[in-house]
């Protein structure tokens, strides 16, 4: 004789947890946004002589030129040098937070339509836990070669913040439909 469960994992959600749920994804994604135009933008050093020369680049590019003649010129990061190797490890580190973040925008907007159940519902603060702390990382390793002075920074620090205000409101959510799921019983 098997006992079998009349509960399921597509139960509706209560409407508190649902509208938390939703503000949970729209900070989640608005620090995915963030996270990815703060790495992909080339302002996280910017230096401007008296001369009118210009030097600005990111954990990719190298930008040089002059603001009185209006030149530019763009390189990929010379990986040979001291500031090219740490760039180096703080992009790896980065792009492995952004894909974490992904994961985690993923499995919260999943959380809007799935009513997920016991320890499930905690893999999306899981997720944005790792994404923060890789985003740390990321800076820590960067800023031992670097300063951060320009708008792509302030975008992905941000981007950070956001994140870990969404691990914590995902986790409460987490939470919240955990205590739901098994005082059901």
């Amino acid at each position: 004789m098997a006992i079998t469960s009349k509960r399921t994992s597509s139960e509706p959600i209560d409407p508190l947890s649902r509208v938390l749920t939703i503000v949970g994804s729209f900070f989640t994604i608005t620090a995915l946004a963030l996270t990815i135009v703060g790495t992909a933008t080339q302002y996280w050093y910017f230096d401007q002589s008296s001369d009118g020369s210009t030097l600005h680049y990111n954990f990719f590019t190298e930008c040089s030129g002059n603001l009185l003649n209006g030149t530019s010129r763009c390189i990929d990061m010379q990986r040979s040098t001291t500031l090219g190797l740490g760039t180096q490890h703080a992009a790896g580190l980065l792009v492995t937070a952004l894909c974490l973040l992904g994961l985690g925008m993923i499995v919260t907007l999943t959380m809007n339509f799935i009513r997920l159940s016991g320890i499930i519902a905690f893999i999306a603060p899981i997720f944005l836990f790792l994404a923060a702390l890789f985003m740390v990382a990321a800076f820590a390793q960067g800023s031992r070669v670097t300063t951060y002075n320009g708008y792509s920074a302030n975008l992905t620090q941000t981007g950070h913040l956001l994140t870990i205000f969404s691990m914590g409101l995902v986790a409460f959510i987490g939470s919240r439909l955990h205590v739901r799921y098994y005082s059901e019983l």
